[in-house]
Formats: structure tokens, sequence, C-alpha cells
């Protein structure tokens, strides 16, 4: 599906083409793309129609059916969907009754016009960072197979960058959308904790998860925010002041990743460097550990006494780390979250937005027991979230810009604004946007 989701809508809104039409083709593309990439766990064929019927009669009658009309979307399937049982990549979850209703967002989403055609996979229970599911596969990378998505949004990522879809929803607790949609090379948006609502996602630390989602360019990514905030995304038109987080961010990242920022950074405009403590920030991933165990532990705490086939060793060892770990230290984590996000939160006395890589490397290969670059030796299962778990943990906004170079596999640039100021990282997103492609027409026409 080459089309941009508002080409779609304007197109079924002018009756130019049918969102059946629209609908049929996408149903179409996932199934000759999920053979390989296996991004998606159930397509909705009869209900993603009949929601396309119900959008071309509202068309027929003169009627505004919503400014995504027509365009089909994915979600994570940890968004429970009406009439389905809300998998969220665990087989424990299997034989759970069928959600009541649809998700909050997924039926902003409909009221906005858009058709949902299916769920995606992810990490198991969104506890992971490569998008491997022990239960139902590992999600593979459009630009190579062999390499990994990221996780835990792995799935949805994949949909969009395979253009399976032009928008799907996913959720970030430390990293879960961003890092997917760096490796994958689209574009997302995790806005600031507790912006968006929650209701109908299944949780795994309620302090920390946000919903949002992907797109493959910044105007659609635009168009799904509003869509799930209920209102237009405001504009920013004035001058950008933009830093750089080094120090931690420039040591944990390869060269190309940290080129890539660079490059994004001069297409915003002038910038200056801001040197991270690396003992703050590790301070910060530590603290966060802690209250994702403690949290994922809590919200699904039956699962210890579920089957032994139902739950992976690797998930039952975190609900068990969380489970065991003492009160004192999720209050103390807690606690120096409030300090650690202040901290942060002085970053834009000076700035309106910051700029660090999403992932310290490009996608690894699912072979990959571990990957040496700049003398250090990082497993991807324990490292792929370690730049943006720290702003996670923070609650700041963040757009995903990604870096696409021919024969190279893509990168991932956070755009990260202060709380609440989402339209500053849209701002930027579509000065690096515009730059990014008149700097490959050159190329191309050089």
């Amino acid at each position: 599906m080459t089309q941009r989701a508002l080409e779609i809508a304007a197109d079924v809104r002018a009756r130019k083409r049918s969102a059946v039409d629209v609908t049929r083709e996408a149903l179409i593309g996932i199934e000759r793309a999920n053979a390989s990439l296996n991004a998606f766990h159930h397509v909705f064929v009869d209900e993603a129609l009949k929601q396309g019927t119900r959008i071309d009669a509202l068309v027929a009658q003169g009627l505004d059916p919503g400014p995504l009309a027509g365009v089909p979307f994915a979600a994570k399937s940890n968004f429970a969907i009406g009439g389905h049982t809300t998998i969220a990549g665990s087989r424990a979850r299997l034989g759970i009754p069928a959600a009541i209703r649809d998700a909050d967002a997924i039926a902003r989403l409909k009221r906005a016009g858009a058709v949902l055609v299916g769920t995606t996979h992810m990490d198991e229970l969104a506890c992971g960072a490569t998008g491997e599911n022990p239960h139902f596969g590992p999600v593979r990378n459009p630009h190579d197979v062999d390499r990994m998505t990221g996780g835990s949004s792995g799935g949805s990522a994949a949909a969009v960058a395979a253009r399976c879809v032009p928008l799907a929803l996913g959720s970030d607790t430390n990293g879960s959308i961003r890092a997917p949609a760096a490796l994958c090379g689209v574009w997302s948006v995790k806005p600031t904790f507790g912006k968006l609502p929650r209701q109908g996602v299944l949780a795994y630390a309620s302090s920390l998860d946000c919903i949002g989602g992907f797109a493959n360019d910044v105007q659609d990514l635009a168009a799904l925010y509003s869509g799930l905030d209920g209102k237009a995304s405001d504009e920013r038109d004035s001058r950008l002041r933009v830093g750089i987080l080094s120090g931690y961010f420039e040591t944990y990242a390869s060269q190309q990743a940290w080129d890539a920022v660079l490059e994004t950074a001069s297409l915003i405009g002038p910038h200056e460097l801001i040197d991270m403590s690396e003992d703050d920030m590790r301070l910060g991933c530590g603290a966060a550990t802690i209250v994702s165990n403690v949290e994922v532990a809590t919200a699904h705490a039956g699962l210890l006494d579920a089957a032994e086939d139902t739950v992976s060793p690797r998930l039952r060892t975190r609900l068990l780390a969380g489970a065991l770990t003492p009160a004192a230290w999720y209050a103390r984590a807690l606690d120096y979250r409030r300090r650690f996000r202040a901290s942060m939160v002085r970053l834009f006395a000076d700035f309106d937005v910051v700029l660090a890589p999403c992932t310290p490397l490009a996608a690894p290969r699912f072979s990959d027991a571990t990957i040496a670059f700049r003398n250090h030796e990082l497993e991807p299962a324990k490292h792929l979230g370690m730049l943006t778990q720290p702003v996670s943990f923070a609650g700041l906004p963040v757009v995903t810009a990604p870096v696409l170079r021919d024969g190279h596999m893509p990168f991932g640039v956070q755009i990260i604004g202060a709380p609440l100021d989402e339209a500053a990282c849209f701002a930027a997103a579509r000065r690096i946007e515009q730059g990014l492609t008149h700097t490959s027409r050159t190329s191309i026409e050089s």
C-alpha cells in the first residue's frame, strides 16, 4: 500500500476510491507480506470489510466519515478489540474471555473513519526488546528478514515499514515504540506519560506505559496522533532551540547511530551538545528496571502459577524478580524517578527539543548473541533499549525520525520535548523530514 493515509482519506471522501477497495488492497498486501515477516497475529477480514462498507455508505449519504476515512490501520495485540481475546503475545492468555469493547484508542480511530484490519505480534506481554516471541515466533525486519525489528511493538513497526498499512498503534514502556521504529525505519510518536488514554490496553508497568504509533511520514503521524488526542496538533513555526544529548548517549551509540543524530540536528538549525552523566543515566535505567519489574509482576502475578509451557523462562524470571523486590527498593526507585524527571525537565529551560539516538546500533541479526562497537560488547536483548529507557523514565514526549541510506539498515533519532510539548517534537520532525527529502533528491540528481 503505497498511498499515504491522508491521501487515502481524501480520495475516499471525494469518492475517487471506495473504502472497501482500499481495505481489500490492504488485506491482500498483509497476506503477501506476513508469510515472510510474521507481523500480524490476527487479520479481521470480514469485520474490516464491514467497516469499509459503513464508511462508503456515509460518503454516499453526503456525510463526512472523519479525517481518516477508509484508512487501514493495525494495532498491537495488547489493545482490546471487542469480540476478540487480548493475547498480548502470551500463550497463557489464549483461553481468556473475549474483550467486551474496543480499547479507547481503537474506538477513537474508528470514529475518525479508520478501518482496523488486524492485530500485530509483540514480545510476550511486552516484556522484551527484540521482537522475538517464544510462542508465536519472531517478527522479521522488512529491510532484511534475518534481522530483528526490536520490541515490543515490532509487529506494528514492521507492518508500517512493509507498507501493509499506513498507520499502526503500539505501546511504549521503556522504548517499545521507539526502538522498533528506529530499526524498521519508520516515524513514531510516544507522547508525554499520561497524555493519551490507556483504557483497554493491557498493562505492563502502569506508571511508565504510554500508547502511540507509527507512520511512514510526519503528516500521517500527526494525523494519527490527532485522532488519538481528539484535537489537531498545535503548529510551531518559531525558531527551535536544539540540544543534543551527548556523554552517555554518545558513548553507547555506534558511530553510524551518532552520525544520524548529528545529521538530523543540522537539518533543524544551530545546536549545542549537552553532556549527560553516565552515572545518572545508568541510575535512571536501574531504577526504571526496578519499577518495571515490580509493576509487571503485580499486574500479572497469576502467571507465576500458570502451566510451565505457557510462560517463557525469561518472562517467569522477570515476574519472580519483581515479586521478590523489597517494597523499600520500589519506593526508593519511585522517589529517584521524581528527582530524575526534574533534572531532565530542566533541560528545556534552554532548549525546545533535544535529540538522542534511539538505539546503540542498527537492527541486529537474530544470530547475533552480542555486537561489538566502540570497545563495547552488547547483548541485543539487554541493551537495545538503553538509550530510550531514561527518556521514558522522565515521562517525556518523543517523535522518532528514521534515517535511511541506500545499502544500509535504518537508524532512528529521538526528538524529545518538554512535558506536554508534543508540538515542538512535530515541528522539529517536519524540518528533519524536509531536509532528508531534499538531501535524498539532491543525491539522486547528482
